[in-house]
């Protein structure tokens, strides 16, 4: 069973796709202040008792909670897999592993999104320093598109 950090970093991961493809800001937002509501119950175990005493909070909508219900169950939540889908898998990691800004997330994906992973991971590369991305990171990179 997980608890409730293990889905505020889901929802804080949500809330960085969301902001990668331009989507729109409240939808970030919404997401950011589940991650953050969740925080405060960190260690608590996920359930579905928990997720509807959850709901109570203002701010807290279906759509959280049935993403948090999906969570529950299958340890998932589909809409990030349905955002994954629609970018390229370095720019992916570069959303769920680093620190980079939502802003520069987006602008990094409307620049790169049509190049060979490749030549993504070369620009992020050649970039590294600018975007505070340790070599650790950028080996990373660089596996993620040998093993592709």
């Amino acid at each position: 069973m997980s608890c409730f950090e293990d889905l505020a970093r889901q929802f804080e991961l949500l809330a960085r796709l969301v902001e990668m493809l331009g989507d729109n800001p409240f939808k970030a937002r919404t997401y950011r202040f589940a991650a953050d509501k969740m925080r405060s119950r960190e260690s608590e175990k996920i359930s579905k008792e928990a997720i509807k005493e959850l709901s109570k909070e203002k701010g807290i909508g279906k759509a959280v909670v049935g993403k948090s219900l999906q969570f529950l169950e299958s340890g998932r939540i589909k809409k990030i897999e349905e955002l994954k889908s629609q970018i390229p898998l370095p720019l992916f990691l570069l959303a769920r592993e680093s620190n980079i800004p939502g802003r520069t997330l987006h602008k990094l994906y409307e620049e790169l999104k049509d190049l060979s992973l490749k030549d993504i991971v070369v620009t992020l590369k050649q970039r590294a320093s600018k975007l505070g991305l340790d070599e650790d990171f950028i080996r990373r990179l660089e596996e993620s598109v040998r093993s592709e």
